[in-house]
C-alpha cells in the first residue's frame, strides 16, 4: 500500500549540501579557540554525527578538550551565517515531488539542531515538502540518530506498510537497522560507498534523480 509508505530523509549530505556553511563556522570556531585550523578534503568526511563528536575529533590534534566552548562558538556563528550557505542537491526536488505525488509521507531526521534544520529547509524552499522535521534539542536526549528515528516512528498515527531511511552516512544506515526499517544509501553525500555498504545499506542511489526508482523497486508488489 503506497499510501502508507514513509520515507525518512537525513538532511545534511542527503537533501541539502550544507558543507560550505559548516566548514566556515567550524573554521571560525576553532580559530577563535586559538588554533591555526585549515579545513582539508578529509574534514568533510567527518560530517554526519552530532557536532560535539565532530568538534572533539577536530580539537584532538591540538590536545584541546574545550569541546563545549568550541561548539558554542560554532553554533553562534552558524546561526547567523553558516546555515544560509547551503543548497538543495540537484534533482532532490524532483525526487520529493515524485514521492509526494504517490502520497508517500516524507520526514526529516537530522542530527542538526531543530531550529537550524527548520530555518535551512525554509530558506531553501523545502520546508513544506516534509510532513514533519525531527532534529536534536539542547538537552541532547535525541543526539543518537537511532533514538531520533525511534521518536519519529513513535509519533506516527498508525504503523506504515513500508519505511525507508535515506542517508549518506554510517549513522543513518545503523539507525535504520536498529529501528527495523529499510536503509538506502545516498552516494551523492559525504559518506563513501564502502561506509554505506558495510553499515547495512540494502540499496544505493547514485544521484537524487535515481532515488525514486531505487525506492520503488524495494516496495512489496501490490
Amino acid at each position: 500500500m503506497t499510501d502508507s509508505t514513509v520515507i525518512i530523509f537525513d538532511m545534511d549530505g542527503t537533501v541539502l549540501d550544507s558543507a560550505p556553511g559548516i566548514l566556515e563556522s567550524l573554521t571560525y570556531a576553532i580559530r577563535q579557540m586559538g588554533h591555526d585550523f585549515i579545513p582539508v578534503a578529509e574534514t568533510q568526511k567527518l560530517f554526519g554525527p552530532p557536532m560535539k563528536q565532530i568538534v572533539a575529533e577536530l580539537l584532538a590534534p591540538y590536545a584541546d578538550d574545550r569541546v563545549d566552548e568550541c561548539v558554542h562558538l560554532y553554533r553562534s556563528h552558524y546561526r547567523e551565517q553558516g546555515l544560509y550557505k547551503s543548497f538543495p542537491y540537484t534533482g532532490i526536488s524532483n525526487a520529493l515531488s515524485h514521492f509526494s505525488n504517490r502520497n508517500y509521507s516524507l520526514f526529516i531526521a537530522t542530527s542538526k539542531r531543530q531550529e537550524f534544520a527548520e530555518k535551512m529547509l525554509t530558506y531553501n524552499g523545502l520546508f513544506n515538502a516534509f510532513q514533519s522535521i525531527f532534529g536534536t534539542s539542547p538537552d541532547g536526549k535525541l543526539d543518537d540518530k537511532a533514538d531520533l528515528v525511534k521518536a519519529l516512528l513513535a509519533s506516527l498515527a498508525k504503523p506504515p506498510s513500508s519505511v525507508f531511511m535515506i542517508g549518506d552516512k554510517r549513522d543513518d544506515m545503523q539507525a535504520a537497522q536498529l529501528n527495523a526499517i529499510i536503509p538506502v544509501g545516498a552516494l551523492w553525500g559525504y559518506g563513501a560507498i564502502d561506509e554505506l555498504k558495510n553499515s547495512g545499506a540494502v540499496a544505493l542511489a547514485d544521484t537524487p534523480w535515481a532515488l525514486p526508482s531505487v525506492v520503488d523497486s524495494l516496495l512489496p508488489a501490490a
